[in-house]
């Protein structure tokens, strides 16, 4: 572990800064410091009634904290991974991003529109749950964003799986930081979550809605299979189904029907985003 020496005493300074306003500065600077790898770090907040907030962040310039940054919290983070898996019980840890998105995250527009244009060749992220949907994601990527972890630095991360998120729990506990809600941003993620909940309902059965989910997420066909303990023949099914109820016949034409749909979305009315949409385009003809 000595080549990790300063990396390690970067880290005990962090730990000096618990409840500090510069602890996640000091947090980060201990993985910018990995050698032969150096680190880039963001670090979000992910309240349980609104958007995600950037606590920190190391991105060269303007420029690039738009493609990286604000273009994933004005919206597709709802469709991160890491987020879903977290919603879906996932235990805090490190985990790369390979090792937990669905098997056909490569193909959906999330990946296509936010992951490709940021080049991101690999990224490691420690998620910390602080409450109930309210999370804190610690993620890292190599500095040259086009090359994976060495091994050994792997190893390294992995070693801190437990460590990571507890002293990030601690600051939090010791700073008492509470969220703001922006005027215009309060309940969005709730917004989002109950109209990706709820969408195509008034068109499509409750099976064809879970299959829906399920490749809007990034499973592929046999993923979804596995996951509803249906046959993949029978997922087809649904997907031909569901396709010609809304009027689609690609994945990528029902994603931007979500997105579309998201405008006239209710968050305090358990209805499909879509009877308004359509009802739009429908007054609009």
């Amino acid at each position: 572990m000595q080549e990790y020496a300063n990396s390690l005493a970067l880290l005990g300074h962090a730990i000096a800064q618990q409840g500090g306003a510069d602890f996640f500065s000091a947090l980060s600077q201990s993985f910018v410091a990995l050698p032969r790898c150096g680190g880039h770090v963001v670090i979000l907040y992910y309240p349980a009634n609104s958007k995600p907030q950037c606590l920190y962040n190391d991105c060269k310039t303007e420029n690039t904290y738009q493609l990286e940054v604000q273009a994933y919290i004005d919206g597709p983070y709802i469709f991160d991974p890491y987020y879903q898996a977290q919603l879906d019980g996932l235990a805090d840890g490190a985990y790369r991003l390979r090792d937990i998105a669905p098997d056909n995250f490569k193909k959906t527009e999330y990946y296509k529109h936010y992951y490709l244009p940021s080049l991101l060749a690999d990224e490691l992220c420690y998620l910390v749950t602080l409450g109930e949907q309210e999370y804190i994601h610690f993620s890292l990527t190599p500095a040259d964003t086009s090359h994976k972890f060495p091994k050994s630095v792997l190893r390294y991360l992995n070693s801190l799986h437990t460590v990571i998120p507890a002293l990030i729990k601690q600051h939090w506990q010791l700073s008492h930081a509470q969220s703001t809600r922006p005027v215009g941003e309060q309940y969005l993620n709730n917004t989002l979550q109950h109209a990706l909940k709820h969408f195509g309902s008034s068109l499509l059965s409750p099976r064809e809605q879970q299959v829906l989910q399920m490749l809007l997420r990034g499973h592929s066909g046999k993923s979804a299979a596995q996951r509803l303990g249906i046959s993949s023949e029978t997922v087809k099914l649904h997907r031909k189904n569901m396709y010609q109820k809304l009027d689609v016949s690609t994945l990528s034409e029902l994603f931007y029907l979500f997105i579309d749909s998201l405008s006239l979305a209710n968050t305090n009315s358990p209805s499909d985003p879509l009877i308004k949409y359509m009802g739009k385009q429908v007054a609009s003809t």
